[in-house]
């Protein structure tokens, strides 16, 4: 296990783009539909759970950048320079959401197949090298299926059925 702790540099990137998302969070929860024309309490307002943590996941943020800045972030030394190769999981990961969201969703398969396409190949792609070093490709693929069918189909039901949420 590797027991090093990110630089504060890093710390500080991560820390920005905590606020950021959190900005951006917060910004999406302000302009959904406040209900007003059913004369509705502004705490029965969809937006307000989403803007709270908007806000918390903010201050968190903020929290993170002054760590990191008491801790010499801004000194210019020991900056790390980016390898795309150490990051090679999350470059996936955003590689297999980005294809989710513009590939597969509302693109013709319903949604809780999408979901559980999404799932099993994320399941698979993540668990291949130890599949592939352990020689159990097939029941690797086989139990991701099950996850993603059971998990796409759970999905669909806690959202559509018991939220009455909509989905593609």
């Amino acid at each position: 296990m590797d027991d090093r702790k990110p630089s504060a540099f890093a710390d500080l990137v991560s820390g920005s783009c905590w606020v950021a998302l959190a900005a951006a969070i917060m910004i999406g929860s302000w302009r959904m539909d406040r209900l007003e024309h059913l004369q509705a309490s502004i705490y029965s307002a969809p937006g307000i759970v989403p803007g709270l943590i908007g806000v918390a996941l903010a201050l968190m943020g903020l929290v993170l950048m002054l760590r990191a800045w008491w801790a010499g972030a801004l000194a210019g030394a020991g900056r790390p320079r980016f390898a795309w190769s150490e990051h090679a999981r999350l470059l996936t990961a955003v590689a297999l959401c980005l294809a989710f969201a513009i590939g597969l969703v509302g693109r013709g398969p319903p949604f809780w197949l999408a979901a559980a396409i999404f799932i099993a190949v994320t399941v698979f792609a993540f668990q291949f090298p130890e599949r592939r070093a352990a020689r159990t490709l097939l029941r690797g693929a086989l139990i991701a299926v099950v996850y993603g069918l059971v998990s796409g189909y759970a999905v669909h039901y806690v959202f559509q059925e018991l939220f009455l949420v909509r989905l593609p």
